[in-house]
């Protein structure tokens, strides 16, 4: 994840307060019912710049998860830096409490802030049920470069200590704890520059621990580091052995002045490090570092000590130790550092003081104090050799003389060696124990770490088919999603399909039943074929009858011109029928009968002119009705009306086309008369005027009344006249009439 950098509305305070107790280090339990996380800040590295790029004034803010969810002022805070800086150092202490039902689902966040802008800098959540109760861990914090590239080479240094209401008892173990209290350097120093910090530890072998020291191992040199690095991905990190062969070491305060340090500090050694850890070969060992070595740009550079203090736990001290009034302990005051340059103002080797005892409650009340530590019975120093062999016992109490204390103990060494043979057989079965405990203790170790490890497998495959079982649901639901839209679409093409087969219905039977409208349209068409012939020989016969009109009129004209002088007087004017050689009579009776027949014959034809013109408006709206059918054809609401009037229009048209076959047969009559009337009169073959008035048109139809006086069809010509024109002119000239 990327680092985030918000704003946060407390104010640091320069200093956390920290007088509420005088002895901060000898709260050593929590409140009932509760758990305190105690968490002691030492530095930083590499801390990322502000948003503006600017150097950062940190400090740290200690929350619990609850907190900060509800965004609870935050009362665990370091002091800020007195400058800016990306590697500050704070050495500060602060305290959380926690209900102790919550600690299971609780976490300690560190949030590394800026001062002046409020911004976050980074943050680290540590869960707290992973933590082992009353053991120090030592931290060295960092990103993953995966999941924070930015805060990827920012360090924070941090010890942490998660502390219950009750010391832990373990089966088997009289006592809870051992408790060493650590005091100060007895004598001024003259070459010491700057304070000085403890690294107190009790080994199990004193002689391994030395070997290893010797080959540099970093377990057993300086202050080892456990790295955690975020997101934590398995418990395991938090994982703490039983027996460590090279102890839980504990760092103190820094301690001053620099002339003769003063540390006034507890240390508390739980389970093994404890009360059954005295044996021939086990030992606490101080080591003495200069606090300047942790204002460097790596706050954990404790390699090199300044000097080492150690005091053997050896059986006839645990002895010593039981048979005391009161607290059962003792103090040493004047415990040796040896390996050091360090001198006193004598030019002596230092020394120390410190006090030590046993706790065989779980919840103790009293612990060391610079008060109470004085009154415990002194460990003469001259007992202690310079190779810290065997101890010597001795008690110095002050109101006994010496002469009194060799009485009462002269009587009693029979029965002190028979207890230390004893005793000494005791302790080898003791040490066989516990070897056979720590293998069966490092087994369990082995299989708790191979449980863990399944466990977390168990989760991770959990977790996976969850995961799984989540993308299926989804998957199903996609597809009952898809399987409804695509049973939708096939409903729909389903009733796509329904009214495309209705359509396709509807059009064969349209098809059907214009087949044998189209095989009647084809005999209609046919028969306009016959009709345009038609039309042409009734042009034609208009023409000749247009010309025998133009001779009519011509002779007309002659007739009506005067006779020329030569002409003998009596003599009949010959009209155009009648020749001198067709032999008629020639007088005015001649010349009006003339007359007559050119009148008689002008009258019917502009009789028949007229006719044909009435035909032709009559005709003309039948026949674009017969055009215009095709149109009404595509609605099927009025399909039957349309088949109704194509049958009146059908048999309009038959009527029409027989009145036309009989008026064209009738006028070919009439014109063939006249044509030899017209013949006879110029060849001479007149008739009487009786009979020339028989045969006029008047008298044609008075003989034969079965024809009309005005024939209702019309020409031929002017029907094909009607039939060629193109839609837009007889829609023009004619509109269609429905």
């Amino acid at each position: 994840m990327g680092r985030q950098k918000t704003k946060v509305p407390e104010e640091p305070q320069d200093r956390l307060d920290t007088s509420l107790d005088p002895y901060p280090d000898t709260n050593y339990l929590a409140p009932c019912n509760k758990e305190t996380v105690m968490v002691t800040l030492y530095g930083a590295t590499n801390l990322p710049t502000c948003k503006d790029s600017s150097e950062p004034w940190p400090y740290v803010v200690v929350k619990t998860t609850s907190e900060e969810a509800n965004n609870h002022s935050p009362q665990a805070r370091t002091s800020v830096t007195s400058e800016p800086t990306r590697a500050p150092i704070w050495g500060d202490t602060v305290n959380v409490e926690i209900q102790a039902e919550d600690t299971g689902r609780e976490d300690v966040t560190l949030k590394v802030m800026d001062s002046n802008k409020k911004e976050e800098l980074v943050s680290y959540e540590i869960p707290i049920k992973y933590l082992r109760a009353f053991h120090p861990y030592h931290f060295e914090l960092k990103k993953n470069e995966k999941e924070d590239e930015a805060t990827a080479k920012t360090r924070l240094y941090a010890t942490v200590v998660r502390k219950g209401s009750l010391l832990p008892r373990y089966i088997g173990y009289d006592h809870t704890a051992l408790e060493v209290f650590l005091r100060g350097v007895n004598e001024p120093l003259v070459n010491n520059p700057s304070p000085m910090v403890v690294i107190a530890r009790v080994v199990p072998s004193y002689t391994e621990f030395k070997a290893r020291k010797a080959r540099q191992d970093p377990a057993s040199v300086g202050l080892p580091l456990t790295q955690v690095s975020f997101p934590i991905s398995s418990p395991m990190t938090f994982d703490v052995p039983r027996v460590s062969q090279n102890g839980c070491p504990q760092l103190s305060k820094p301690g001053g002045p620099p002339e003769q340090p003063l540390w006034n500090q507890s240390f508390l050694f739980l389970g093994r490090d404890g009360a059954t850890s005295f044996s021939e070969d086990t030992a606490l060992v101080l080591e003495y570092y200069p606090s300047a070595s942790m204002k460097s740009s790596e706050p954990w550079t404790l390699n090199q000590p300044l000097g080492v203090s150690v005091l053997p736990l050896k059986s006839h001290l645990y002895r010593k130790m039981l048979t005391g009034k009161g607290l059962k302990g003792l103090q040493v005051e004047r415990l040796p550092i040896f390996d050091t340059n360090l001198k006193t103002i004598n030019g002596e080797a230092p020394s120390v003081n410190l006090a030590f005892q046993l706790l065989s409650s779980e919840r103790p009340e009293n612990f060391l104090t610079p008060n109470n530590s004085k009154t415990l019975p002194t460990l003469n120093p001259k007992i202690l050799d310079e190779n810290l062999g065997a101890i010597r016992e001795s008690w110095s109490v002050s109101s006994l003389d010496s002469s009194q204390e060799a009485e009462e103990l002269q009587p009693r060494d029979v029965e002190m060696n028979n207890y230390r043979r004893a005793m000494q057989k005791m302790a080898e079965d003791i040490l066989a124990l516990r070897k056979q405990a720590n293998i069966l203790e490092e087994e369990n170790r082995m299989l708790r770490s191979h449980l863990t490890q399944q466990s977390i497998e168990e989760e991770q495959n959990r977790a996976e088919e969850e995961n799984l079982a989540v993308s299926m649901k989804q998957r199903l639901l996609l597809n009952e999603l898809d399987m409804k839209r695509l049973r939708d679409r096939v409903q729909h093409l389903q009733n796509e399909l329904i009214r495309k087969n209705d359509r396709e219905k509807e059009l064969l039977l349209l098809y059907q039943a214009q087949q044998p409208q189209a095989a009647q349209l084809r005999r209609y068409q046919d028969k306009l074929q016959k009709m345009k012939g038609l039309e042409d020989t009734v042009r034609h016969q208009e023409k000749v009858i247009e010309k025998m009109e133009q001779i009519l009129e011509e002779r007309l004209h002659e007739r009506k011109e005067p006779a020329p002088s030569n002409r003998p007087q009596g003599k009949p004017i010959m009209d155009a029928f009648a020749p001198q050689a067709s032999g008629i009579p020639l007088g005015p009776a001649g010349e009006n009968l003339a007359m007559d027949l050119y009148s008689m014959l002008l009258a019917e034809n502009t009789r028949l002119r007229t006719e044909l013109e009435k035909n032709r408006q009559q005709s003309a709206p039948i026949i674009l009705q017969q055009q215009a059918l095709p149109d009404f054809l595509g609605g099927t609401s009025d399909k039957f009306s349309l088949l109704a009037k194509l049958e009146q229009a059908q048999s309009r048209i038959l009527s029409l086309e027989n009145q036309l076959e009989e008026s064209a047969r009738h006028w070919a009559r009439e014109k063939q008369n006249l044509a030899i009337r017209l013949q006879e009169q110029q060849h001479g073959f007149g008739q009487s005027p009786n009979s020339i008035i028989v045969d006029q048109p008047n008298a044609g139809a008075a003989k034969d009344p079965q024809l009309p006086s005005k024939p209702e069809a019309s020409l031929p010509s002017s029907d094909a006249k009607l039939i060629r024109p193109s839609n837009s002119q007889t829609e023009g000239s004619h509109p269609q009439k429905t």
